[in-house]
């Protein structure tokens, strides 16, 4: 098993463009087989040794260490393939999956996954997951259109279908403490799809790193952006994307400012060549520049989004030039300035290192926000909102977001969370979302190219 794992290591080290030869590889073997998995830091230490020969491949090493081998504790010598447990966001999401729909250690259902479902063993479930990715080859995965197929595999192997039967059972019984049950059961297993499908996004970013640049680009373009945050070369790809939406939006908006054919005034001035329109006259249109202003949640769980948008924006800057940004978490302010004086990857830093923290409060960021930019806000203005909408369990203050949209052009409203996530624990984002002319999940950068897009040509046209 330590050979398969350290393998698959360095196909990961190769896919960071880290030289790894044969000979290596074999001493990176017999490394592991002297320090076993027990201590994660000798362990790392020691394959560094044998696998990085510059400072520059030690710091891709590092890197590449802390993707593949992501896990609390480790695991025992005899269990290396444990090694490869889900990253702890999902750990994190299993765990808040399970608690709270038990009614006992996963009393009532009869599945073996129903019961781990309704059970408080997220642990343990996310070992399960691990072991059944293995079974299937998910480390096999090459193509994007291959997550769903390995998605189903790993659930199948988990025992999805057994669950399904279950739960049509207890839907067509008539005792009401069946379907709720069923009910339970049903929502706990869209939980672990989702799970899923992020654990094998997860893996895919690795196993895609030695792949050709048009792949690379596609999985960046997909992954989730907590995954990510810490790519060397994701600050160009968005750079990339940002430049081709700002030349396809710039001709829109030399177009749109041209105006319409005046028919009567070329007539008038096709007289001097004889009744030939040698030059066309257009009618000229009063252009009012669209005012942006965006609001992002910088905290923890959703920072990722936060600085992937502000890139975003501010490499098309050309198209949309008023630009005005304020971030919050525990409290808020306004960062435009930082990004007049910086470049913007500097300015996003700054922003996170002043404003990133917890405890956010949405309705007092509407207040603050209201406070100091109401009088701003007209027919012209367009605000746009990243975040997951968990307010902690405070006032929503929903009529707040109300009068914002009754004063500007829209309100847009961008949650990296899955709709499905949406009104679940403390998220408020159904009261939120009837104010918003569009509420969307955004969790990639496909789905920030997307609606960026669509932003502009909104605006361009307006």
């Amino acid at each position: 098993m330590s050979e398969q794992v350290i393998g698959r290591f360095v196909k990961v080290l190769r896919g960071a463009e880290l030289p790894v030869s044969p000979a290596e590889t074999l001493d990176a073997v017999q490394v592991t087989a002297l320090l076993g998995y027990q201590n994660r830091e000798a362990l790392k230490q020691g394959l560094s040794l044998v696998l990085a020969k510059s400072e520059h491949d030690k710091l891709a090493f590092d890197q590449c260490f802390d993707d593949f081998f992501r896990f609390d504790g480790m695991p025992p010598a005899a269990s290396a393939a444990q090694s490869e447990q889900p990253s702890p966001s999902l750990l994190d999401r299993l765990r808040d999956m399970m608690p709270g729909q038990q009614g006992g250690a996963g009393a009532g259902a009869s599945s073996a996954l129903g019961q781990q479902l309704l059970a408080d063993d997220s642990a343990q479930l996310s070992r399960q997951m691990a072991e059944a990715a293995r079974n299937v080859g998910l480390d096999n995965i090459r193509v994007i259109t291959q997550k769903g197929l390995y998605g189903r595999r790993i659930i199948q192997a988990l025992g999805g279908e057994a669950l399904d039967q279950e739960i049509i059972a207890l839907d067509n019984s008539e005792r009401r403490k069946d379907q709720r049950l069923a009910a339970q059961l049903r929502s706990a297993r869209n939980q672990l799809r989702e799970a899923v499908r992020e654990y094998v996004a997860d893996q895919f970013v690795l196993q895609a790193r030695e792949q050709g640049r048009q792949l690379r680009e596609q999985m960046l373009r997909e992954a989730n952006l907590r995954t990510l945050a810490e790519f060397r070369d994701v600050r160009q790809q968005v750079e990339k994307m940002a430049r081709r939406l700002a030349r396809k939006h710039g001709r829109r908006q030399r177009r749109a400012r041209r105006g319409q054919l005046d028919g009567r005034r070329t007539t008038v001035m096709a007289l001097k060549h004889g009744g030939v329109p040698a030059s066309l006259v257009w009618r000229r249109r009063r252009i009012q520049k669209p005012k942006l202003m965006v609001i992002c949640d910088v905290s923890s769980s959703v920072s990722a989004a936060a600085r992937f948008l502000l890139m975003f924006l501010y490499a098309v800057n050309d198209v949309v030039p008023s630009v005005r940004s304020f971030a919050f978490a525990s409290r808020f302010g306004e960062v435009t300035s930082l990004f007049n004086s910086m470049r913007s990857d500097q300015a996003i830093n700054e922003v996170m290192d002043r404003y990133a923290g917890s405890g956010t409060d949405y309705g007092s960021m509407l207040r603050d926000f209201l406070d100091q930019c109401e009088a701003d806000l007209d027919q012209r203005t367009t605000v746009i909102i990243l975040g997951d909408a968990r307010n902690n369990e405070l006032p929503a203050e929903q009529h707040l977001l109300g009068h914002i949209g009754r004063r500007c052009r829209q309100v847009f409203w961008l949650n990296p969370e899955s709709r499905g996530r949406w009104g679940s624990g403390d998220s408020v984002m159904p009261l939120y979302q009837p104010y918003c002319r569009d509420a969307l999940p955004c969790s990639n950068l496909a789905g920030l190219e997307r609606f960026v897009d669509r932003l502009l040509r909104d605006l361009t046209r307006g």
